[in-house]
């Protein structure tokens, strides 16, 4: 496997972050980290027990009640609780808009910094979410910022939530992406911000199999490492800035 490597992707909702770390990990054969599960499972939980998820104080001591166990196959990361697998409890809009509001509160996010350092600790990792360049691994050996227009990125949501059986209409899909953008950008605790020297990639215009590819080419020629077997390259530059 070699010495402990990370790489962070960021970006706000839709821009392709899952499926390119997803598809990253896969690629390197390293171990893929989903930031945003932790803050999902946070929500389910305070909705199922009845707990006010705005309340710090209540959420605070659900906290340590709370033993989630990280996994990975072929649909990617997940979470088990108390034995049971969790994948499409933690997709839905309820679910998703509950988790922004939970990610406001300094504990939870002391919370899932503290879990994902845990799970990186001496492992080649690729790790998507929102404050991960900037707050929970600052000093990652690449890091990557992924964006799109919000358009493209409430279809892309959208499609998403088809896809779990929940319809919804895009214009107030795309009313609550923004509003969610608005929620990360200004929130007191880890707002989401560009990291410092992240390369920053333009998904709008395209495929998810273009993106991973030239994910995977700034991986293999930044940290010196040998291109997969049989991996595509992608043209290089395409809708991509450097801070």
């Amino acid at each position: 496997m070699g010495p402990a490597r990370l790489i962070t992707i960021d970006g706000p909702a839709g821009a392709g972050k899952s499926t390119t770390a997803r598809g990253l990990a896969r690629a390197l054969g390293w171990t893929y980290l989903d930031s945003g599960a932790f803050y999902r499972l946070v929500a389910w939980q305070t909705a199922r027990r009845g707990i006010n998820p705005e309340d710090e104080a209540a959420v605070a001591a659900l906290l340590p009640q709370l033993a989630p166990e990280p996994g990975a196959d072929e649909e990617g990361f997940f979470l088990r609780l108390d034995g049971r697998r969790l994948s499409g409890e933690l997709r839905t809009p309820e679910v998703s808009r509950e988790a922004s509001r939970v990610a406001r509160l300094p504990a939870v996010r002391r919370w899932v910094t503290e879990r994902l350092r845990q799970l990186a600790r001496g492992r080649r990792v690729v790790a998507e979410g929102r404050d991960l360049g900037t707050v929970v691994f600052p000093d990652a050996d690449l890091k990557l910022y992924l964006d799109a227009d919000l358009a493209v990125r409430a279809a892309r949501r959208q499609q998403e939530q088809a896809a779990l059986g929940a319809g919804g209409d895009l214009t107030a899909t795309l009313e609550a992406i923004a509003a969610r953008d608005a929620q990360d950008q200004n929130r007191t605790e880890a707002p989401l911000q560009v990291p410092s020297g992240a390369v920053i990639l333009d998904t709008s215009r395209l495929t998810p199999e273009e993106v991973v590819a030239r994910c995977l080419q700034l991986a293999t020629e930044r940290l010196h490492l040998a291109p997969p077997g049989g991996a595509g390259m992608a043209p290089p530059g395409r809708g991509e800035t450097t801070t």
